[in-house]
């Protein structure tokens, strides 16, 4: 997946590592505001089935992967970004959703949340885009991380990362993760 240089610096602005620590107004999260993400469909550091990467590869069907979060005290909902840091122009964004309801534990493959909101990804695009690297490149990491928010987010769909990102920084009172490798074949 190609990223203008435009799209890429004003989509990243002040996404780090963690997704979005380091966000003006961002609250720091420590170790302890970290909870558990797993997925049924792969295990934390090991390789995405195909069916949930673009049709490029065989069988792939660009399904979101099912997963599953533990609940953290006070979430009022909840925000999924999934990116990948190992694109050579930098971390993509694949999918900004925000506003799940808070007392939703998971999603299941290929899900399309109700009264949620989307935001743009790198692309320029709403909606989830799926893991897709160039042929030949070793495998990339995809992050599916899960933010709890203090309260719902008030971004419009279709929200640039510029403003979905800090939105959802300002309001995370806690994260969790679970990353997949996909690519290299």
């Amino acid at each position: 997946m190609l990223v203008s240089a435009a799209a890429g610096a004003a989509g990243l602005v002040g996404l780090t590592g963690c997704g979005l620590v380091g966000q003006a107004g961002a609250k720091s999260a420590d170790l302890s505001d970290w909870f558990t993400v797993t997925s049924p469909a792969f295990r934390d550091g090991k390789p995405i089935p195909s069916q949930f990467a673009c049709s490029a590869y065989q069988g792939g069907q660009g399904k979101t992967p099912p997963l599953n979060w533990s609940f953290p005290d006070g979430a009022a909902a909840f925000a999924i970004i999934v990116d990948d840091p190992d694109t050579p122009k930098g971390t993509y964004v694949h999918w900004v959703v925000a506003n799940i309801d808070g007392h939703t534990n998971a999603v299941v493959a290929g899900a399309r949340l109700a009264k949620t909101v989307e935001g743009k990804n790198t692309g320029g695009t709403v909606g989830y885009q799926p893991p897709c690297p160039p042929k030949g490149q070793p495998p990339h990491r995809y992050r599916f991380t899960v933010y709890a928010l203090s309260e719902p987010v008030p971004m419009k769909a279709g929200a640039p990362l510029k403003d979905s990102l800090p939105m959802i920084a300002q309001r995370t009172i806690g994260r969790g993760r679970i990353t997949g490798n996909f690519g290299g074949r």
